[in-house]
């Protein structure tokens, strides 16, 4: 008779630091009876291997006879149909509701949140004693009733996995299965930040270079003038922006000719690097496309949500070394292109989650060769115009942000960690782009400080004033011609990334790096006293008569290590 289970995966996955940590939480949560945990870590980071990973475990140790994963959007489910394949689990992206046995070979299904919220009862069955994984677990929130049908769906799920990359809404709804604080703000079981991906090589870190300069249009008003410094109104910082990135203006254009010269130096060192430029509408995209295609005499891969064949167009720029990407509602969460290094932010979205997903697209890493040591260091870059909102969220990009349910009746909120709605921009009857100005590159962001144009100029980087308009301009470095890329843009790249290498070793010599091996202990002492039955007195005594020392705060850093080896022995049985 044959066995109607698929057959148990035998692949195992190599966890990065990061990644062994959460699953470490997660082996927590199951040994103290939880069915649930959420899992923040920054885009790029690798969520998606890591939840593998316990995909692997409860289909492979607890026998867990279903893996549901939900996500976002139709595209995510091939990608993450895909990714487990390479380690061995067969997830369907097709579901039938006619009631025939799945396939013997198959381990469960990828499914999205809409198919989700359509049919409750059906998924309540599906995913009945499965482990599931919410991918981007935020959008369980999108329509009214979708919070209530995921929870409906899952009650009675084996185990639920919540990952999340940007933990925030740009409405007031609570997220499901996420916990919150008495001030409404989520908790999360385990968070990976992009600062501390950054230290460790797992993200890029991101240089945002700002273009100022006048903007001009037409509107009921009359004709407008005004610059990126110029304080505005909400409705007219809107059209400024909206001015700015429409190919009618101009002004894209020096800002989309350096973006190329600089993409073609980082190809000198990276030669498949690839620069993706995301627009405010489809009418836009073609036309930026256009504009692109003038300036580097190659027409870009062109990825529009409403053509039939924009996945495939998708999936071919990501298998080439094609340079240039131009995207309108395609490239989105979970993409996974590591290749892309240089971004331009042509977009009117100036909220904190869309910003953060288009990072996200530019800071994913994959194996380099060995560089020597006049290489370049691998910086992602993204091109924006000076808009005060965007600016600020460059300024903020490396700090943790926490989902936000706004109680208006509490006092001391934090208003900065809500995600505030773009305002619709009010329409007018009359609206015209009219010719506008760029005087090019205006400031250059790194790990959240203003890079000063005069130290850039004399070859030494560091954070300083933001640039006037009478300071030195990276523009007034002599431009070699598009067609090469030496000159301004070798010379950018260098200087960022001496900032960059400064401030990296900079904060591996603080505390926090030890701190970090701290926390790391505790946690794998309390699994230890939960696992062996030890108090934590005796484990800490333990270690200290192995390593010959008093107390762990006269640990170096290379002992602190050392600590983490012996509690992972202590628990595998191969120590104490």
């Amino acid at each position: 008779m044959r066995n109607s289970s698929p057959r148990s995966p035998r692949t195992t996955i190599q966890l990065r630091a990061w990644q062994q940590e959460a699953f470490g939480v997660y082996r927590d949560a199951t040994t103290r009876g939880e069915r649930s945990v959420l899992w923040e870590a920054t885009p790029g980071a690798g969520k998606t291997t890591a939840a593998l990973a316990v995909c692997l475990h409860q289909h492979r140790r607890l026998r867990t006879p279903t893996i549901l994963v939900v996500v976002p959007t139709a595209h995510l489910k091939i990608q993450w149909a895909r990714a487990a394949a390479a380690v061995g689990l067969n997830l369907e992206i097709s579901i039938t509701k006619d009631g025939a046995p799945r396939d013997r070979e198959t381990h469960g299904y990828v499914v999205t949140y809409q198919q989700v919220a359509q049919d409750p009862p059906f998924f309540r069955t599906i995913a009945r004693q499965s482990c599931t994984v919410l991918d981007e677990v935020h959008h369980a929130g999108d329509g009214l009733s979708w919070g209530d049908a995921i929870l409906f769906s899952l009650s009675e799920a084996r185990f639920v996995l919540c990952l999340s990359g940007t933990p925030f809404r740009s409405d007031n709804a609570a997220i499901p299965f996420v916990r919150y604080d008495d001030t409404g703000v989520s908790s999360a079981d385990y968070a990976y930040g992009y600062s501390r991906a950054v230290e460790e090589g797992v993200c890029r870190p991101t240089a945002f270079l700002t273009y100022g300069g006048e903007v001009s249009w037409r509107d009921d008003g009359g004709e407008v003038i005004a610059a990126f410094s110029d304080p505005l109104d909400p409705v007219a910082s809107a059209r400024r922006l909206r001015a700015a990135v429409s190919a009618e203006s101009g002004w894209m254009t020096p800002l989309l000719r350096d973006a190329h010269r600089l993409l073609l130096a980082t190809r000198e060192q990276n030669p498949t690097a690839g620069g993706l430029i995301v627009t405010a509408n489809q009418s836009q995209a073609r036309k930026l496309s256009r504009a692109l295609a003038s300036i580097t005499g190659l027409k870009p891969v062109l990825v529009l949500s409403e053509d039939t064949d924009a996945a495939e167009n998708l999936k071919r720029f990501t298998e080439s070394s094609e340079p240039w990407l131009v995207a309108c509602n395609m490239v989105s969460e979970g993409v996974d292109i590591p290749r892309l290094q240089v971004g331009v932010y042509a977009t009117t979205v100036r909220t904190k989650m869309y910003f953060r997903q288009f990072i996200g697209r530019l800071v994913r890493t994959r194996h380099h060769p060995q560089r020597d040591e006049k290489s370049v260091a691998p910086v992602a870059y993204c091109y924006l115009p000076a808009d005060p909102t965007l600016k600020q969220l460059a300024y903020d990009i490396e700090s943790e942000i926490k989902h936000c349910i706004d109680h208006r009746d509490r006092e001391g909120m934090r208003e900065d960690f809500a995600e505030r709605p773009e305002r619709p921009e009010p329409m007018a009857s009359l609206w015209e782009v009219l010719e506008s100005t760029n005087d090019g590159l205006q400031s250059v962001i790194v790990h959240g400080a203003v890079v000063n144009g005069s130290k850039m100029r004399s070859g030494t980087i560091s954070p300083g004033d933001e640039i006037s308009q009478d300071s030195f301009s990276l523009t007034s470095i002599p431009v070699a011609p598009a067609s090469s890329a030496s000159g301004h843009s070798l010379d950018v790249q260098i200087l960022i990334s001496e900032q960059v290498a400064e401030r990296l070793t900079q904060k591996r010599a603080h505390t926090e790096t030890k701190a970090a091996l701290t926390r790391e202990i505790r946690r794998l002492v309390a699994l230890c006293h939960r696992r062996l039955n030890r108090s934590h007195a005796t484990i800490y005594a333990q270690l200290n008569s192995h390593q010959g020392i008093q107390s762990q705060a006269n640990c170096s850093e290379n002992e602190l290590h050392q600590r983490i080896a012996l509690l992972n022995g202590m628990i595998a049985g191969s120590f104490g």
